[in-house]
């Protein structure tokens, strides 16, 4: 079995291969934009629904994943990736998100909005908290800004890969 996603980390785009060889010995391929590549094995086994632990160098990892279609959403060590299935006919990767425009990284519930319309945002800072997978992820923004609209509201269940907030960008002086 393998699959093939698409990673980007916000520096650099990776192409994500996960590989089980007949033995159930499961091998992470990472294939960076300069076309090097770097082969990991790893232990892994399922623990419910959703919810895995896996073996890196020794070290023991618990994540939990979500499937939404041809993306993954895994949370792991507080933080919250997203893996795209590489569609076998396009090479290069998709842009997903239009800037200025703030989508959900996975389904869930929003329990707690950290910001209101009108108010200026910094890079980093956190603006909502989403439940999935019975786990706390904080929504952070991904540039200094101004929230223009918030399309929801406590409570509200939201799918993923949809708009939550519309932010402008706009440049803030340095602070010392």
């Amino acid at each position: 079995m393998s699959e093939t996603f698409n990673f980007d980390d916000g520096n650099q785009r990776f192409e994500v291969r996960l590989r089980r060889d007949e033995n159930n010995e499961y091998y992470i391929i990472i294939k960076t934009q300069d076309d090097e590549e770097k082969e990991i094995q790893v232990t892994a086994k399922v623990l419910g629904s959703g919810q895995f632990q896996f073996t890196l160098d020794n070290v023991i990892y618990k994540c939990s994943v979500a499937k939404d279609g041809d993306v993954r959403f895994i949370h792991l060590d507080g933080a919250d990736y997203e893996l795209r299935k590489v569609n076998e006919f396009k090479e290069e990767f998709e842009e997903t998100e239009d800037e200025g425009s703030l989508s959900s990284p996975m389904p869930g519930r929003i329990v707690k909005l950290l910001v209101k319309t009108g108010a200026n945002i910094k890079k980093g800072q956190d603006l909502l908290v989403v439940e999935a997978m019975k786990m706390e992820n904080k929504v952070i923004s991904p540039f200094n800004g101004v929230v223009k609209e918030i399309f929801f509201s406590e409570g509200d269940q939201i799918e993923a890969n949809v708009p939550l907030m519309e932010i402008e960008q706009i440049d803030l002086p340095e602070t010392a």
